[in-house]
């Protein structure tokens, strides 16, 4: 087969164009390195603030936080009313009540640290991602009032709530009665996740 120069130069300018595009593939993939330092600068952070007089709060606690841990680069802060600072409530892009039960109603440690969010620290809550739990000793002790009024109070707030997802639908939140379930349990850690993720999406507009 003879070549001509046409031939020549059509095979030389397509060569090039081939090595062209090859280079730009390799120059401007994400590199794994890349991919991993955007995950770290979407970086969220998750505080549980919890009550509890029993340890049956704490446990629900402690399980919200190993579902929000799960989630990669995520800080997770687990602290009582009066560990709470003006910094966390700032920096937090999820916020999960905890609460046992009293005469239908959450603890007043809780009461007033939602009264703080407006008369205390005057931190901006609008669009942070909420969820509440609870803990009672008696299937019809106002468990779920509880969760209402944590959420009521993230709604006035201009908060997103979610709750745990069992399999099909979601619950408002999390509920649990003495002795704390490991059915329980599975639905604090179910909602730690969620929140988490969701907040990550929020941060970063990802779907």
């Amino acid at each position: 087969m003879i070549l001509t120069n046409c031939h020549r130069v059509a095979i030389l300018f397509f060569g090039l164009l081939v090595a062209a595009r090859f280079s730009f593939a390799l120059t401007s993939a994400p590199s794994s390195s890349t991919f991993a330092d955007s995950l770290k600068q979407s970086s969220i952070t998750v505080l549980i603030v919890y009550y509890s007089h029993t340890g049956n709060t704490e446990k629900l606690a402690h399980a919200v936080a190993e579902g929000a841990q799960t989630v990669p680069f995520v800080t997770v802060l687990t602290k009582t009313p009066e560990e709470v600072t003006e910094a966390d409530l700032k920096n937090a892009d999820a916020l999960l009540l905890g609460s046992p039960t009293y005469f239908g109603n959450m603890a007043a440690q809780m009461k007033a640290f939602i009264d703080d969010w407006w008369f205390k620290y005057r931190v901006p809550l609008v669009d942070k991602v909420g969820g509440a739990f609870s803990s009672g000793g008696d299937e019809t002790g106002g468990k779920e009032h509880v969760i209402h009024s944590f959420i009521i109070a993230m709604m006035n707030a201009g908060m997103i709530i979610v709750g745990p997802l069992e399999e099909s639908y979601g619950l408002p939140g999390v509920s649990a009665l003495d002795p704390v379930t490991e059915k329980a349990l599975k639905e604090a850690r179910a909602l730690g996740e969620r929140a988490a993720n969701l907040a990550r999406r929020v941060r970063t507009g990802s779907r």
